[in-house]
């Protein structure tokens, strides 16, 4: 099978590195100073264990004969999905649940495979990316019976690298369920500039309230969420470090382009598909589109 990964960032560098040392045939699409840096020295992955680094075949356009593309780009401001050829599919791996509809408009479902990436990922420079932690783990399904060889596939092909795979039917389940952790406390995270320590004591009915909603929305676009889906998504925020802070917030308070459209944008769209309303969280992107330099 031959892998394009679309974008060296944190999460193409966590994934490209790991696939090709498992034997993957793995080409990266990268830009600017990435590709210049890639041209001619090594992508490395570093993680407590030590470094990882191979040297990395660089191009600028997908090559025809792909089997697959992971689009691993972030979100930041309007969509740009590739070009595929004819016969390639795309795995999406964006923290918004809008983008497995987006690629479906675009390509059809027999050539979309939506994906959820579940690490601890840092870039520190062009094709340099720290992975902390112990969770490596990426879940994908088929919308289409088209996609489920290639979905198997590229799960055998994981299951020789330290990421564990997971093939779930219901992969749309899974896209919304790690969107209500790290969207709402995202979300929440950057109007009021703390961390999720304070979020889930001091603004703890907030938060919930930003699940709850979100909860809604995907049930109205008929994705079939666990009853509990709001007191399990509570219960795995109270475990974490009280200090952690979502990368959208940390973009958007360092006024860096940020993914606050793309994930929690996202939200007020899908409900308006659904014709339903999310006034949370169009709350909180107007809040934070006016008040810019305050945060």
């Amino acid at each position: 099978m031959k892998i394009v990964v679309y974008g060296a960032g944190a999460v193409g560098t966590w994934l490209g590195v790991h696939l090709s040392r498992a034997g993957a045939d793995v080409t990266f699409i990268a830009r600017g100073a990435t590709f210049d840096w890639l041209s001619q020295s090594p992508m490395e992955l570093r993680s407590p264990d030590g470094s990882l680094r191979i040297d990395a075949h660089v191009a600028h356009t997908i090559p025809d004969d792909a089997d697959l593309v992971i689009f691993a780009t972030k979100t930041l401001g309007s969509v740009d999905l590739p070009e595929l050829p004819a016969t390639t599919t795309i795995l999406t791996t964006q923290n918004s649940v809008e983008m497995p509809h987006l690629a479906v408009e675009k390509y059809g479902p027999e050539h979309v495979i939506p994906g959820v990436v579940r690490s601890f990922l840092t870039r520190l420079a062009p094709g340099i990316t720290c992975h902390d932690g112990n969770i490596q783990t990426l879940t994908f399904g088929s919308l289409h019976p088209a996609t489920r060889d290639l979905a198997a596939q590229l799960a055998e092909i994981l299951s020789k690298t330290p990421i564990t795979p997971t093939i779930r039917d219901d992969i749309l389940a899974d896209v919304w369920a790690k969107a209500l952790f790290v969207t709402t406390f995202g979300a929440l995270g950057a109007l009021m500039n703390q961390p999720i320590g304070v979020l889930r004591t001091t603004y703890r009915d907030s938060l919930r309230a930003l699940i709850t909603e979100a909860a809604h929305v995907a049930q109205a676009n008929q994705v079939a969420l666990p009853a509990t889906i709001v007191a399990d998504t509570m219960a795995f925020i109270d475990i974490q470090d009280p200090a952690s802070t979502s990368s959208m917030q940390r973009d958007i308070v360092a006024g860096n382009p940020n993914e606050l459209d793309a994930q929690v944008g996202a939200i007020c769209r899908m409900a308006g598909r659904a014709g339903v309303v999310a006034p949370l969280h169009r709350l909180v992107v107007e809040a934070i589109e006016a008040h810019p330099v305050a945060h």
